[in-house]
């Protein structure tokens, strides 16, 4: 849930590379980028929030970059085999900063934690995790409220290939991989290659299956 102003940005490209004339590589890469004026974090109570019926809504800015491509190869090996490939990569990181909490019911008004007495500390966990703390009033009687490091990074990989063979006249075999891959890290940083680095090392499921027919 987000509220009031998006700022959104999108390239997008389609390719088509005819390698020889029984093969074919389609390749359609698109970047977006999204910024959220106030994205939603959480909620929690706090019986001091008055203008908001005793709940803390919590919003932050979040820059978020997005990284898709559709791949496809098409091998058209003889009249009666063909071979398809089709892969999906996706790379999604989003950085949150600016954290707030809606000074009112039913308005675009936040108070900024850090500001007008608030305070917003950031703590490492022995683990090595990243924590906020986030007080409205400092040291008034409202507590502070923990929250986790809602920045991520997130890659994916779908992908399958299909051999076909058509043994006897409307006679079929069909030989099927399925590829999925994925994995999350919290860290908003946006780098491409790195990420696509990570992807092939991420440990991958993998589907065979195989299906005859036969015309009678």
């Amino acid at each position: 849930m987000h509220i009031g102003d998006v700022e959104s940005y999108s390239i997008y490209s389609n390719f088509e590379f005819k390698v020889i004339p029984t093969l074919t590589l389609t390749v359609g890469p698109e970047i977006s980028r999204d910024l959220y004026e106030a994205q939603w974090i959480g909620t929690y109570n706090d019986p001091t929030a008055y203008e908001t019926y005793g709940k803390r809504y919590i919003f932050a800015y979040l820059d978020q970059t997005t990284f898709a491509a559709d791949i496809r190869v098409d091998w058209i090996i003889s009249p009666k085999l063909s071979f398809q490939v089709y892969v999906q990569p996706l790379i999604a990181s989003g950085n949150y900063s600016d954290f707030k909490s809606l000074a009112r019911t039913k308005s675009f008004e936040f108070d900024r934690y850090g500001e007008n007495g608030s305070t917003f500390e950031q703590a490492t966990t022995s683990s090595g995790e990243i924590e906020y703390s986030l007080d409205p009033d400092g040291d008034g009687p409202a507590d502070a409220e923990i929250i986790w490091n809602p920045d991520f990074n997130y890659i994916s990989l779908r992908g399958n290939a299909v051999l076909r063979w058509e043994y006897m006249p409307g006679s079929t075999i069909y030989l099927v991989w399925t590829q999925s891959r994925e994995d999350f890290a919290s860290t908003g940083d946006f780098f491409l290659g790195r990420s696509m680095n990570n992807l092939f090392n991420v440990k991958s499921d993998n589907i065979f299956m195989l299906k005859i027919s036969y015309w009678l």
